[in-house]
């Protein structure tokens, strides 16, 4: 009994996984040229890793993919058939490591002449910074910590917060100041200042929460958008039916290229292959499988918008459509564009700094009801709008728990019905934005070349129209010319007879008269 090839074994896995799936069998293609290999990554013939996704959509969709996007088998292979070796010339390039030697670098540095050091409690590079940021400040230290105590927003906006945190004494600071025995007046500003701030317990932590109050508004809309987001990406990506088709498409293209090899027996691909599209170079260098796909793209959705039913005219060229497709004031705007620009903004999301930041929040919350609580031993009791704010930061928050929560559940959703193996968000949507990127370059390279092309044409077309007038216009002056040589010569010759009779009659009248 004879044993399956590699070949046929895998053509009858595939035709199981087919009809296990209820997929549509794998198209047998048989190209007449020996075609460029196309390195992707293939999805594994397997119906674990194909069932529920994205493949498993496509692998059911009916008709014929050739037939929507007019898909030119003898073009595509002229396009992206493998090239005959032929022997070339090694060509080799000195590169010069510069001139030998060069200018020397001056060696000698100038010195900084070291700054007279004040002998004061605080360590001077430390009290030098906190002199700048404390003199940005238009208000005593006793008026700064009463609008901490207040949280009066009218006083003391976050970045004024943000400073005094930052010029804020540590604990080590604190015990210094508080240690010194002299006399307080003669100690500098920022001795001072550490002093006033340690005379009320519990202020740094107050501070914190006076912090807290005015980043919420700022931080939970940005987190909650953010997450929003995400959850439409992954819904877009999903949902998005011109993305299908375009990797129903890409897919076609891949295994075309690979027919006859394992990499040709699959029912999808992983999208670490998006961007190997556009590496694989034309036969001839000029374009890119990507630039391909892009033109069968236009193709067909010029032809959606009902412009020629969908039909191509028997008379009309391959390049004369793609020129009428990119001269469209419609072309392909939109086929992407939401989903795009979806993913452009949930590319820059980063999965860990969100979950941190609605961490962050719980944290400070449940710090700030213990500082409420803890607030009224000490006698500075927070504002009524402190409590109420501290309810709706908790309804917020679980608000934006909830969001995370769908998120990762969409997000994982997301990852599963592509087939590929949960990463972070920002990983995820990178490798879509950079081939959303790359696809609208090969858009704007294709509409250009095009054009350009029709330009191109439409000169040579005037310039040979221009010659032919010309040469029309000379024949005609040559034909007029040779008209009035004509004429001339006649009138020439009669009058000669002319006057060779008039003679002739003179002469017989001086004959009769000498007789």
């Amino acid at each position: 009994r004879r044993r399956m090839t590699a070949q046929e074994r895998r053509t009858a896995l595939a035709a199981k996984i087919a009809e296990e799936l209820d997929l549509h069998p794998l198209q047998v293609i048989a190209p007449e040229s020996k075609m460029r290999r196309f390195h992707w990554d293939a999805t594994p013939l397997d119906a674990k890793e194909i069932k529920d996704t994205i493949w498993h959509d496509i692998g059911q969709m009916g008709g014929k993919l050739e037939k929507e996007v007019f898909f030119d088998k003898k073009r595509f292979e002229t396009l992206f058939h493998q090239r005959v070796k032929s022997s070339r010339r090694n060509k080799s390039s000195d590169d010069d490591a510069g001139g030998a030697g060069g200018a020397q670098k001056r060696k000698g540095r100038k010195k900084k002449i070291p700054k007279k050091v004040t002998v004061e409690l605080i360590e001077s590079r430390r009290s030098y910074n906190v002199d700048i940021t404390l003199s940005r400040f238009k208000m005593s230290y006793s008026d700064m910590v009463q609008a901490v105590l207040d949280l009066d927003e009218s006083k003391m906006g976050l970045e004024g917060v943000l400073r005094l945190i930052s010029a804020f004494p540590s604990k080590e600071e604190m015990k210094t100041v508080s240690q010194y025995a002299g006399d307080p007046s003669i100690l500098g500003k920022v001795e001072q200042f550490f002093l006033t701030m340690t005379s009320v317990p519990g202020l740094h932590l107050r501070l914190r929460n006076f912090r807290f109050l005015l980043e919420f508004s700022q931080t939970a809309p940005k987190v909650e958008a953010m997450l929003k987001g995400v959850i439409e990406s992954c819904k877009a990506l999903m949902t998005d039916k011109h993305l299908m088709f375009l990797l129903r498409l890409m897919l076609y293209c891949g295994i075309y290229l690979n027919a006859g090899t394992a990499k040709g027996h699959t029912f999808g691909f992983r999208l670490t292959s998006l961007n190997k599209f556009q590496s694989l170079k034309s036969t001839d260098r000029k374009t890119t499988l990507l630039h391909y796909i892009v033109t069968r793209v236009n193709r067909y959705y010029y032809h959606r918008k009902d412009h020629s039913g969908g039909r191509l005219s028997p008379n009309t060229s391959i390049e004369e459509e793609d020129a009428k497709t990119a001269e469209s004031k419609e072309g392909t705007r939109g086929f992407l564009e939401e989903v795009r620009s979806l993913v452009r903004k949930s590319s820059r999301v980063e999965m860990a700094y969100v979950e941190s930041e609605i961490k962050q929040l719980s944290q400070s919350i449940s710090l700030l009801k213990i500082s409420i609580n803890e607030a009224v031993k000490t006698g500075h009791t927070y504002p009524e709008k402190v409590t109420e704010f501290c309810s709706y930061a908790e309804e917020r928050h679980r608000a934006l728990s909830k969001d995370l929560y769908t998120a990762h559940r969409e997000f994982g959703e997301t990852c599963r019905y592509f087939g590929e193996k949960e990463a972070t968000w920002e990983e995820f949507f990178a490798t879509w934005d950079s081939f959303f990127t790359e696809f609208q370059r090969a858009e704007h390279d294709v509409k250009r070349n095009i054009l350009n092309a029709r330009r191109l044409r439409r000169k040579q077309e005037y310039e040979a129209q221009r010659k032919r007038a010309k040469r029309d216009r000379e024949r005609r002056q040559q034909q007029s010319r040779g008209k009035l040589r004509g004429g001339s010569s006649q009138s020439l010759r009669i009058s000669e007879m002319v006057g060779g009779d008039a003679l002739a009659s003179e002469l017989m009248n001086e004959a009769f008269d000498k007789l």
